[in-house]
């Protein structure tokens, strides 16, 4: 039996491109590439905006202000189509900034934005928590990886930790649909329910002109993690995020959501083992799938950053935190 599809898009605000203001980057002045400016968000203000589950918020999921957070502390919020006035408490960290507009009356459809003296609307989209009601959800963000490695991805999680609900954001794919998405994980046995999100924004570069932190302009990354434990699984089992690439390693008698569950604080940490890009003598597949690379470094300074925890085929590894939703404002 094929999984449930559900479907959802984000409410998302721009300012406009002929326009002069923009977000700039942490120390502007510093040299950077080119590339770095053409991936750099400078224009998103507002990824999402939805209910909170307790159904009397409503959330916006934005990049970070930057040099725009005089515009914020500023803005205007109201209510639509009542044009009731909201107060807004606004929670900034480095990479990501959550507005939460106050007792918000569970008919109104919009939210109006006053910015910089700019009026922007935005529908307030559905909260799905109870749709994930009790999951164990994986997620990932992927761009035109392979149909055959998302499906190996997610055959593996389901047998080996029993994820049966995902959430996939495609950044803008361009050789096959959202609708292909869907198609290639609701026929994984084992996965019941399947969100596929088209997110076409900049996912954000790295910087060289920041020492510290230089994956800090991957705002759109970062905003979905957000949105998937407030918009979409605030009632979830746990989480599980990780790449395409990226396999968590099984766990003898349990499994990443139960080890969660165990752990005093509901996080279950894991550390990766790089495997190189090499195939295994005698595979010929063009597009052969993970376990087709098991070629792990041996030099003793990769040892040092590298731990049992997850595999990683063909790419970097990542430390990938697996956690309880917890439901905060």
């Amino acid at each position: 039996m094929s999984a449930k599809i559900l479907k959802a898009t984000p409410s998302s605000v721009f300012l406009p491109e002929q326009g002069e203001l923009r977000r700039l980057p942490r120390a502007p002045k510093r040299h950077r590439p080119q590339k770095f400016w053409d991936g750099f968000e400078d224009r998103a203000l507002v990824y999402d905006v939805f209910w909170h589950l307790d159904n009397k918020q409503v959330l916006l999921v934005c990049p970070p202000p930057l040099n725009l957070e005089e515009y914020w502390l500023q803005a205007s919020f109201k209510a639509m189509p009542s044009g009731q006035v909201l107060q807004p408490q606004i929670h900034n960290i480095r990479s990501s900034m959550t507005i939460a507009l106050q007792d918000v009356d569970a008919t109104q459809t919009h939210i109006e934005i006053t910015f910089a003296g700019q009026k922007f609307v935005a529908e307030i989209m559905p909260n799905l928590a109870d749709d994930f009601d009790g999951c164990s959800v994986m997620f990932t963000m992927s761009q035109n990886n392979p149909l055959s490695w998302i499906a190996e991805w997610a055959r593996y999680h389901q047998t080996m930790h029993e994820v049966d609900a995902i959430i996939f954001f495609d950044n803008g794919s361009n050789v096959y649909t959202p609708e292909d998405i869907e198609k290639t994980l609701a026929e994984v046995p084992g996965v019941k329910k399947v969100l596929v999100m088209s997110v076409p924004y900049r996912y954000g570069p790295h910087d060289p002109g920041v020492i510290f932190h230089r994956f800090w302009a991957n705002f759109l990354q970062v905003s979905t993690f957000s949105m998937v434990q407030r918009r979409f699984a605030g009632k979830a089992f746990g989480l599980l995020n990780v790449d395409i690439d990226e396999l968590a390693a099984p766990i003898p008698g349990s499994d990443v959501f139960e080890m969660a569950h165990e752990s005093i604080d509901g996080l279950y940490r894991m550390r990766g083992n790089w495997v190189e890009s090499v195939v295994e003598p005698g595979v010929t597949d063009p597009m052969p799938n993970h376990l087709a690379f098991r070629t792990v470094r041996k030099d003793f300074r990769h040892k040092l950053n590298a731990k049992n925890g997850h595999l990683t085929p063909a790419g970097n590894g990542w430390l990938i935190l697996m956690c309880i939703p917890v439901c905060t404002e």
